[in-house]
């Protein structure tokens, strides 16, 4: 039946003929339509645009791991959304337009696998760099050169060139596509001289689909720029591994180096160049033996990890700590059969931080001044001699040795003349010991010695008398030379104590005793001394309060003219009546009172009395000379002694020259300038001032000069020096000269012999006092003392 319709039509008129030709032209244009149409704008949208979100989909999956591994985002939810879509756009880039011809898609088909074979590739290098990075840290440098590892192959995988190459081949099959299309659209364009209404429809379409094209192909465009823009930042996260401060170096399973990092140049100075391909055995120092290195091996064999401090030799050869960890990286793929393919160690030299660590311990154990053992090395060197000679059944000795009025002389040349002496005592004390003692400084001026080897007393007895006689040498300190002494106390082992701290303990106390004993010399311990210190220390208790429970009183010594005998003055004496011991000597408590602080009340209370005894003399009608009461250093460093005196004066009406204030040379030469402001306003008051036991100290004679003092007091012991005859009273006589000179009165102590007052008579001396004059007296002896004497 068709055929006789199409028969039919072919005999139809010329008007039914071209509209037969027309509907034939219809139908062939009809079939190029569909032709056309089969190259879908629909179709090719859809997969333009998962050919660019799977590109931006790979990015973005970069960065994501990226960002994880950098600790920029804390979890892999992104990274899990990535790798869903990636695979559900795979999936959809697998249906391939139609339109393409079948060499065409199989070109792309095999593209696409390539790239999912990438992907899949991509996915299992993430999938482990999850795996370490929310792995429990353990070893901090082998997890993080994996990571780094992991990281670089991450960012090796060429999923960015395959995914414009998948494009590209898209890209080709869509363009030969379009030009069958232009062969069609010239078809129509000539079945459009017949039917141009058609053509222009067809055209009009066309253009619409060509500029959807473009603005696909423009997208694209941009999207590779923004791939660009990520790989280079990827790169610039890369240079992290050149720029790291600790030194890398990578070698191959056979231990050849294949990398090193400039901070490795830096440390050791071998370039990359010269350590390529050689072993990293030649920065061995020799330090540590080949056992060393052998159980190094063993763990890295046994753990794929090594950790620890060794010694290395630099280029120039010079030899450096450092802390080194390695990591075997296992290999990968057939027949690796899990045996390390590479080696990484990362170290850094630890140079500064040794040096560091030995400069503390040194001072943990060590004086800062004089660089001897401190006293945690003295308990571990006394311990060692203490066991050996226990084990070798012999003996040891303990000397503490304490410089004698050290104090005087750090407070009157200052600290940096006294560490000076410190210094040339140590070396002193050397010199005289044998390498195998050992000498410590306890504190300040006191220094331990221990004797190993002392098998008898006389051995500790002969090196305290060579050490006594090395230090009273004379000392140069700047200007001035002086010579100064020292107090020993030894404490024998076992016989005085089997531990160090009762050798210790019992050494000071037999220093004490040589300091009690006269200073410059040497004491054995004996058990009474423990007995002495325990007394000392309740006379100390005992000495507390003494003056409100009224015990303490004056004693007043009269002083005399050495010319005609008249009375010149008064020295007020303290005493201590003690309720059970009895009146206590001054030389027992005065010390203790000085050494605890005490004599400042006590020094208030004696200032305070001799001004209420000076009044009551006077009340009771007695012409009294100046009473001179004696001044002690701390009360002279009181910021307020000015006011104390003068209040005390104050209070009991008195003339303030009738009162005179005592103060030992050492005393003036503390803080001179300071002691010459006190002591002016002090003579501007009114009292008399006098220089005690003169001759004895360090003072300057310049200074001397300064001091405004009205008298200079000769100490006892250069009066005792003058004999029977005159002889040996040099001293005397010259502080007597002196004293002419400067315009000061000369007041001698300790006059006990008619020989000693003849001389100081005929020498000039003003005032005498002593035992041959009077002895020093309570105030109602005293009193008869006036009345003869009125």
């Amino acid at each position: 039946m068709t055929r006789a319709a199409f028969a039919l039509l072919l005999h139809t008129s010329s008007s039914i003929r071209l509209l037969v030709l027309a509907l034939i032209g219809l139908a062939g244009l009809g079939w190029f339509v569909v032709e056309a149409g089969t190259s879908s704008a629909r179709e090719h949208l859809r997969y333009a645009r998962d050919l660019r979100e799977i590109r931006q989909v790979d990015a973005e999956l970069g960065a994501a791991a990226l960002a994880r591994r950098l600790g920029l985002a804390e979890d892999w939810h992104g990274a899990d959304a990535h790798l869903a879509r990636m695979g559900e756009l795979l999936e959809d880039l697998g249906r391939v337009p139609d339109f393409l011809t079948g060499s065409e898609m199989a070109a792309v088909r095999r593209q696409l696998d390539h790239y999912t074979a990438l992907q899949t590739d991509k996915r299992t290098v993430i999938s482990a760099l999850r795996v370490l990075l929310d792995a429990p840290p353990q070893n901090g440098g082998a997890a993080e050169a994996e990571a780094d590892r992991l990281l670089r192959q991450l960012l090796a995988l060429q999923t960015a060139r395959e995914g414009e190459r998948l494009v590209e081949s898209y890209t080709d099959g869509y363009v030969a596509s379009q030009t069958r299309m232009h062969r069609h659209r010239v078809l129509l364009v000539l079945a459009a001289l017949a039917l141009g209404a058609y053509l222009l429809l067809t055209a009009l379409r066309l253009r619409a689909v060509s500029l959807t094209v473009s603005k696909a192909h423009a997208d694209l465009q941009e999207h590779a720029a923004a791939l660009g823009r990520a790989e280079a930042e990827l790169r610039l996260y890369a240079t992290v591994f050149t720029n790291a401060s600790e030194g890398m170096l990578i070698t191959d399973a056979h231990s050849r180096i294949i990398a090193a990092n400039p901070a490795f140049s830096r440390i050791t100075g071998y370039s990359p160049a010269e350590v390529a391909g050689r072993s990293p055995a030649l920065l061995n120092s020799g330090r540590q033996d080949a056992g060393f290195y052998r159980r190094m091996w063993s763990t890295l064999a046994s753990r794929g990890k090594w950790q620890g401090e060794l010694w290395n030799r630099r280029r120039d050869g010079s030899i450096y700590p450092e802390w080194l960890s390695i990591t075997a990286v296992p290999g990968e793929g057939e027949g690796a059969d899990g045996q390390p393919c590479n080696y990484i160690g990362i170290f850094s030299d630890i140079t500064e931080r040794k040096e560091a660590e030995a400069r503390i311990l040194h001072l943990a154990h060590h004086d800062p001044l004089t660089n001897l053992p401190n006293r945690a090395l003295l308990n571990d060197r006394l311990s060692q001699s203490l066991l050996q000679a226990r084990r070798d059944g012999r003996g040891a000795a303990v000397l503490l040795l304490d410089l004698d009025r050290f104090k005087t002389i750090n407070d009157t040349l200052g600290h940096e003349r006294g560490d000076s002496l410190l210094l040339e005592i140590c070396a002193r004390c050397r010199r005289v010991l044998r390498d195998t003692d050992t000498l410590a400084r306890l504190s300040g001026d006191e220094f331990v010695i221990v004797l190993p080897d002392a098998t008898t007393a006389d051995v500790s007895a002969d090196t305290a008398r060579r050490i006594l006689d090395a230090i009273a040498l004379p000392c140069r300190l700047g200007e001035h030379e002086i010579s100064i002494t020292a107090s020993i106390g030894i404490a024998l082992f076992p016989r005085d104590g089997g531990d160090e701290s009762t050798l210790l303990r019992n050494a000071d106390a037999a220093m004490h005793r040589a300091k009690e004993a006269g200073r410059n010399g040497f004491e054995f311990y004996t058990e009474d001394m423990n007995t002495s210190s325990l007394g000392r220390l309740l006379l100390e208790h005992q000495l507390r309060g003494a003056a409100e429970r009224g015990e303490l009183l004056l004693h007043y010594q009269p002083k005399v003219s050495a010319a005609d005998g008249r009375l010149g003055g008064f020295e007020a004496l303290l005493r201590w009546q003690h309720p059970e011991l009895g009146m206590v000597a001054p030389g027992q408590f005065i010390p203790l009172a000085e050494e605890s602080g005490l004599i400042v009340p006590i020094g208030q209370w004696v200032l305070e009395e001799a001004c209420r005894q000076q009044r009551a003399w006077l009340d009771a009608g007695f012409d009294v000379p100046p009473l001179a009461v004696n001044l002690s250093a701390h009360q002279l460093a009181q910021p307020d002694i000015v006011a104390t005196v003068a209040a005390a004066i104050e209070c009991h009406s008195l003339a303030p020259g009738l009162i005179e204030l005592e103060l030992t040379e050492t005393m003036l030469m503390r803080d001179v300038d300071r002691t010459i402001r006190t002591l002016v306003r002090l003579r501007e008051m009114g009292v008399r001032l006098a220089i005690d036991d003169f001759g004895t100290g360090y003072s300057s004679l310049n200074y001397l000069r300064q001091f405004p003092v009205n008298a200079l007091k000769i100490d006892r012991s250069f009066v005792s020096d003058i004999g029977s005859d005159g002889a040996e009273g040099k001293i005397a006589a010259a502080i007597v000269g002196m004293a002419h000179s400067l315009g000061l009165e000369a007041v001698a102590e300790g006059v006990e012999s008619e020989a000693q007052r003849a001389f100081l008579q005929m020498h000039g001396c003003h005032q005498l006092q002593g035992f041959l004059i009077a002895r020093p007296a309570p105030a109602r002896e005293i009193e008869r003392f006036l009345s003869r004497r009125a």
